[in-house]
């Protein structure tokens, strides 16, 4: 076997680790992702579930902000009953605003 065949092994190696652990670490997250939702189903009304899933589609950053604040409230208590679709469009609300910036354009 030549050095440049063992080099190409080599590589390969090294290639199929990395895609093996890339692939580990995506399947974790998606457990996480499985997890989350699970809670999150459990503490809201069917119509919050539903709507949290379309924001989830346009906004997936604003609906795990959102998820992760609802788990947050029925983990310390604060949370005792499910939350309902007016509630949870107050909450998105008030998150989405925090999150938009003000552009002000200036011609000099």
């Amino acid at each position: 076997m030549s050095s440049e065949d063992e080099i190409i092994k080599k590589l390969q190696e090294k290639m199929m680790a990395e895609l093996a652990k890339k692939k580990e670490e995506e399947e974790a997250a998606a457990a996480e992702q499985v997890k989350i939702d699970a809670i999150v189903k459990r503490i809201v009304t069917l119509e919050a579930w539903e709507r949290l899933k379309r924001v989830e589609l346009a906004k997936p950053d604003l609906a795990n902000e959102v998820k992760l604040y609802l788990i947050q409230l029925y983990s310390s208590g604060r949370l005792t009953r499910k939350v309902s679709d007016e509630e949870l469009k107050a909450l998105l609300s008030q998150l989405s605003e925090r999150r938009r910036r003000d552009f002000n354009i200036r011609i000099v």
